[in-house]
């Protein structure tokens, strides 16, 4: 069975459905809609005032957390794990083609002046210790990777409570279903990742973590920050929320304002704040000369985060640098990007194209994407742009760091959108969360809007895997 996608064009293909209970649980929400929505409402208005008194928000707002699960089958669980610790050990196999390759570094020309604060990499393996890879479900039923995130991902430690939370919440949509969501280590243990931070600082140094910083910059993007300090300090480990400003680099080593060294940072902010900022110096210095564990380095902050990573893994001129399976895992996992400029490369069939008057003529099939910026900034899809933007946008986005990227029409599914109180079917995502090389769990958010984010009216849905085999 499938759920057919939206968008008025007869011509678009259907996404697979990811379980049978989940076709079970869409049937039920939409019959819902229909007759009565009435229990529905109430158990969702139950789960909203448990996550809301188990202090869970976002940027402090209401958690925007639907009662209807994405419920995955144990075959794709396993399809998405392989997926997604390959894809970790292929970053690392970027990182090191970034530090030794100037034809690559030419690539990210917003960072070219901190190279030396990037190409320090760090002992442990892998380089992205934490990261969240975002995906869609294409057409054909392959997972494609479209964000890798491996600067600081939201929801480290809150896709793990959300889903404890909601699977004490009495759910006529879930009933007689038989799924699993406790498996997931970040739902399981509460203290996840902290212990992945901690055994990061272990590997490097050979020593036990006893203090560690969260470093935000000018108060951006410091959701999740209070319960990443207190779950530090639940494990015994000395945590505070510093600016990057306020940190500094002493004889004896990296400082707080009191004096108190720092063993570990957690970088919880927008990267492209510190790329001109000489306030973070004393921290990027100290990053550079090894003199602190920071998680993660600034080659995944600055570089492995990027979108023109993608540009350089799909892009024949470096397939080279990686090995059979690699190139599988590209060829199948991750969409068709350029950075855009003039020239001359391959489409997404591996024709030689120049590469301007292929965005124009082909935006249907494309998307435009700023190269670093985040939660969805200035993205603009072809297919729902006029020709008339899009040809000015391409103008605008040959003379900044951008990416054109293969367009993947995600998947549609009905849930309930808070905000609104309405049932209506949405777009959605499918997100895993990989901790030292290790897929901790699935996070998925839905929205009405094509670029999904919940800080632009999305919402999260928590991810179940169905107990029925397949």
């Amino acid at each position: 069975m499938s759920i057919q996608m939206g968008g008025g064009s007869a011509a678009i293909a259907s996404v697979p459905s990811p379980s049978e209970a989940d076709v079970q649980i869409e049937r039920r929400l939409s019959e819902a809609a229909t007759y009565d929505s009435e229990p529905i409402w109430r158990a969702q208005d139950e789960l909203t005032s448990a996550i809301a008194e188990a202090g869970i928000h976002f940027e402090g707002q209401a958690c925007p957390a639907c009662l209807r699960p994405l419920v995955i089958g144990s075959r794709l669980e396993n399809d998405l794990i392989t997926i997604a610790e390959s894809m970790v050990k292929l970053l690392d196999a970027a990182a090191q083609l970034y530090c030794r390759n100037p034809e690559v570094q030419d690539l990210f020309p917003a960072y070219k002046h901190l190279l030396r604060f990037i190409v320090c990499l760090p002992k442990h393996r892998p380089i992205v210790r934490i990261c969240r890879l975002d995906g869609l479900f294409s057409s054909d039923g392959h997972y494609k990777i479209i964000e890798t995130n491996t600067e600081g991902p939201g929801g480290v430690i809150q896709t793990g409570l959300i889903a404890n939370v909601w699977s004490h919440v009495a759910n006529p949509l879930t009933h007689g279903l038989a799924f699993n969501v406790g498996k997931q280590p970040l739902v399981r243990d509460p203290h996840c990742f902290v212990r992945e931070l901690m055994l990061a600082h272990r590997e490097e140094t050979g020593r036990d973590l006893r203090t560690a910083a969260i470093a935000n910059f000018r108060g951006r993007f410091t959701n999740e920050t209070d319960w990443i300090e207190k779950r530090l300090r639940d494990v015994g480990v000395e945590a505070v929320l510093l600016d990057l400003s306020e940190i500094r680099r002493t004889s004896r080593g990296l400082a707080a304002p009191d004096g108190q060294l720092i063993d570990l940072v957690y970088n919880k902010l927008d990267v492209r704040d510190v790329i001109d900022s000489v306030e973070c110096n004393d921290y990027l210095e100290a990053c550079a000369a090894q003199e602190v564990v920071t998680i993660n380095p600034w080659i995944c902050q600055w570089i492995l985060s990027d979108k023109a990573i993608l540009a350089v893994l799909t892009d024949d001129r470096y397939s080279s640098h990686f090995d059979s399976e690699q190139m599988k895992l590209i060829a199948r996992h991750i969409p068709w990007t350029r950075l855009v400029r003039a020239g001359i490369t391959t489409d997404i069939e591996r024709r030689r194209i120049e590469l301007i008057g292929y965005i124009r003529e082909n935006k249907n099939n494309l998307v435009l994407k700023p190269s670093n910026a985040t939660r969805g900034e200035h993205v603009l899809v072809g297919r729902l742009t006029s020709s008339e933007v899009w040809d000015e946008h391409i103008r605008y986005a040959a003379s900044k760091p951008y990416v054109v990227q293969e367009y993947i029409w995600p998947g549609e599914l009905t849930a309930l959108h808070l905000s609104t109180r309405s049932i209506r079917k949405m777009v959605y995502g499918l997100d895993c969360y990989v901790f030292g090389g290790r897929v901790a769990g699935f996070n998925s958010r839905a929205s009405f809007d094509a670029v999904m984010n919940v800080g632009r009216s999305g919402i999260l849905l928590p991810v179940a895997v169905s107990n029925a085999a397949g």
